[in-house]
């Protein structure tokens, strides 16, 4: 068993968000590869900005992400009396004073400090730069800079992996360590990831918190994928990679040096990989939840419109399998399946008024489809294209204005899969409501 102990620090003053993700799959990953520890601890000290919702919310999307941690959550909150002890000792050493009600370290104005980091080697500042540094305010809790240092050091954390926007604190904790008479951790920043304008990836470029990915249909596995190459690489192009195979390969060391830029469309492909690897059981299980939020039919009945079962929930799934990249994607295009009335596309009802013979041709198909006794898709596919003969129509001319006539829309599934699915009594009526408007 490896002795690599590393920490995952949220403060829960806001939804997890995707670099902190990628934050905390990078330490998760280099734990598990290194068969040692990884630990939560949560950074709460501020009293006003943080609150249960978030911290909710972060346990919640490491949980769904599969990043499960080794021992109890940790609080900060829950530890004021351990860091007022730390501030003790400092204070009787003389390495610290009151300032009014705050307590100030005394940092060192002479020589350098050298962050020694993993990625980018030595890092030197003059400590001249620094002024003395709060460590407790005048509330009585504890500093960000001050309660890290000794949190780290009682959970012995060997490996501070974390954004390089902490490079800036790195250089007033280190003097901390010493301080306090503690052996600092090994640095590991990390380069923030960047929107696709390569500035720090914020709002404006969309969805950038874990719970909006998830509501938006992605699967877990598939996120994971996509951080972990968000400044990484197993170094042959690989692009999916299983979790256990991650961990096998994750190499610290690999990790790059420039921002990673993350792409909305690239993660939502990756995301349709994984899709098809579900099966469709397993599929349908999982775009369920997503039919019942559109109010399409009651969980009760699994969603289903009035007369169709799971077998039938099954081969419609079948039909969208390769279609859809996000799981919250499979209620609006498959839309026309469960509701019982349609909006035509107003581009795709033009189709109408090209041929004067489709009011007769969508009539008569209605006629055609009344009469089967079996509705499955080899049936219809017969009796229409026998009709369509009868018509003395192609393919094209037919089956493009009969699939908006049943569909609404210009693009669908296949035709006859479609019409079947839809079922005699959805297939029919659409036919004469769109006879009426030809």
């Amino acid at each position: 068993m490896s002795n690599v102990r590393v920490r995952f620090a949220p403060s829960p003053t806001g939804f997890l968000h995707i670099g902190s993700a990628r934050t905390a799959l990078f330490n998760w990953l280099f734990a598990r590869h290194e068969e040692g520890k990884f630990f939560l601890r949560i950074e709460d000290t501020d009293k006003e900005r943080s609150k249960d919702e978030f911290l909710e919310e972060i346990l919640s999307s490491l949980k769904w992400l599969g990043l499960d941690w080794d021992g109890e959550l940790i609080r900060q909150s829950r530890r004021t009396d351990f860091y007022r002890k730390k501030a003790e000792e400092l204070l009787s050493k003389s390495l610290a004073y009151y300032e009014e009600k705050a307590i100030r370290f005394r940092v060192p104005k002479t020589g350098k400090i050298v962050v020694e980091d993993m990625l980018r080697g030595n890092i030197e500042f003059d400590t001249a730069i620094f002024e003395d540094l709060v460590i407790f305010k005048s509330d009585g809790s504890p500093t960000y800079n001050f309660a890290v240092v000794c949190d780290d050091a009682d959970m012995g954390i060997t490996h501070v992996i974390r954004g390089d926007d902490h490079i800036s604190n790195t250089p007033k904790q280190l003097p901390l360590y010493e301080a306090l008479g503690l052996k600092p951790p090994v640095f590991c920043h990390i380069p923030l990831i960047l929107g696709e304008d390569r500035s720090r990836l914020s709002k404006r470029h969309g969805a950038t918190s874990i719970r909006e990915y998830r509501e938006a249909g992605f699967l877990p596995e598939a996120v994971v994928n996509y951080l972990a190459l968000l400044g990484w690489s197993p170094g042959n192009n690989q692009e999916l990679i299983e979790r256990n195979e991650l961990i096998q390969k994750f190499d610290l060391k690999r990790v790059l040096r420039t921002g990673a830029v993350f792409g909305k469309d690239k993660l939502e492909w990756m995301n349709g990989q994984y899709v098809r690897k579900c099966g469709v059981p397993e599929l349908t299980d999982k775009l369920i939840p997503y039919l019942e939020a559109r109010g399409y039919g009651v969980p009760a009945h699994a969603c289903l419109p009035a007369g169709r079962d799971r077998a039938w929930l099954e081969r419609l799934v079948a039909l969208f399998h390769e279609r859809i990249f996000t799981l919250a994607q499979f209620p609006e295009l498959a839309q026309f399946f469960f509701e019982d009335k349609i909006e035509y596309n107003e581009e795709a009802a033009k189709e109408f008024s090209k041929d004067p013979r489709l009011k007769n041709a969508f009539l008569s198909y209605a006629k055609v489809l009344e009469s089967l006794p079996n509705f499955d898709t080899p049936a219809v596919e017969e009796k229409s294209r026998a009709h369509m003969k009868e018509l003395g129509m192609s393919g094209k001319e037919f089956i493009h204005p009969c699939r908006v006539a049943v569909t609404g829309r210009a693009i669908s599934p296949p035709f006859f899969d479609t019409v079947s699915l839809l079922g005699k009594q959805k297939a029919v009526d659409r036919l004469k409501q769109a006879a009426q408007l030809v």
